[in-house]
């Protein structure tokens, strides 16, 4: 029996969501302040972005509005690291990442306010599953936790919002003109590196990284994350249909805790397993759209 090859744009899905999933775990492994490793995470993916830029040719005009978008964009996405970066070292990268991806939530809930986008039936399906999986993993009683879960937990929650924020300025950015993803991601890393610098500058931190380990990890988070995998995933996102791409994009948040468990060692119930499978179910769910909406 003949096998059918896994075509070109879903493998660029799964390879894209693979190295994301990594993204966390260098976090951690850096082992310096958050604002810190946003700062270099960035950096390194302006150098990685500006080198597939030239590569492929790509020509960098930017419309007026366009640009003004792209740059909002920066201050959204590094709102997100200051808050996820934060969230990642009080409840562990795997944890910080799934509440990360609730942002499909807070997306849809602000596309209705703002644009009037219809709420079909299954998005309210979808955050009883999200919150009744949060549920099964931190307890029924969230005043029983200890402070700095309790407060990692709302950082997780705080990067699911301005994610959306990010998402949301982002679509319209791409809208209003013809740029590639990269050329895109390009000015938001400039835009992100000018606003966490300056932060880092004025907070008097020091941007010195204390040994190789954490270089090499910076490294890898600018380049195989927000290089090579937003790369992969922004070309395969312009062809899949919305439902395949939700699903193998849950391989991300997925894969984040596997790595969490195998390489820090995190205790993990039955009950927080089942809690996962409710949230990832909840993350598809949340991204589907109905037949008439597509």
């Amino acid at each position: 029996m003949k096998t059918l090859p896994i075509s070109l744009p879903i493998l660029q899905l799964i390879s894209g969501s693979i190295f994301i999933s990594f993204a966390p775990i260098l976090i951690r492994f850096a082992n310096v302040h958050p604002d810190v490793a946003g700062f270099y995470r960035m950096f390194f993916a302006f150098w990685g972005l500006l080198f597939l830029v030239v590569v492929r040719k790509e020509r960098l005009h930017y419309p007026g509005k366009a640009l003004t978008l792209l740059l909002l964009c920066g201050v959204w996405l590094s709102c997100d690291f200051m808050v996820w970066h934060r969230s990642i070292g009080l409840i562990g990268p795997g944890f910080s990442t799934l509440l990360g991806n609730f942002q499909v939530f807070f997306t849809t809930i602000i596309s209705y306010w703002l644009f009037g986008e219809r709420i079909r039936p299954s998005f309210i399906l979808a955050i009883l599953f999200g919150f009744l999986g949060l549920l099964l993993m931190t307890g029924f009683n969230f005043a029983n936790l200890s402070g700095e879960i309790r407060v990692g937990i709302l950082l997780g929650f705080a990067t699911a919002l301005f994610y959306s924020f990010y998402i949301l300025t982002l679509k319209q950015a791409m809208s209003r003109s013809a740029l590639s993803g990269t050329s895109a991601m390009l000015i938001i890393s400039v835009s992100s590196v000018i606003i966490l610098g300056g932060l880092i500058q004025s907070r008097g931190i020091s941007f010195a990284i204390g040994n190789s380990a954490s270089w090499w990890a910076l490294v890898g988070v600018g380049v195989l994350g927000s290089t090579i995998g937003w790369s992969l995933l922004s070309a395969a996102l312009r062809v899949v249909p919305a439902s395949t791409a939700g699903l193998t994009m849950l391989l991300q948040p997925a894969l984040s805790f596997f790595w969490d468990v195998l390489l820090f060692n995190r205790p993990t119930s039955w009950l927080e397993y089942t809690g996962i499978l409710l949230i990832l179910a909840a993350i598809y769910l949340g991204t589907i759209k109905n037949k008439d909406s597509q």
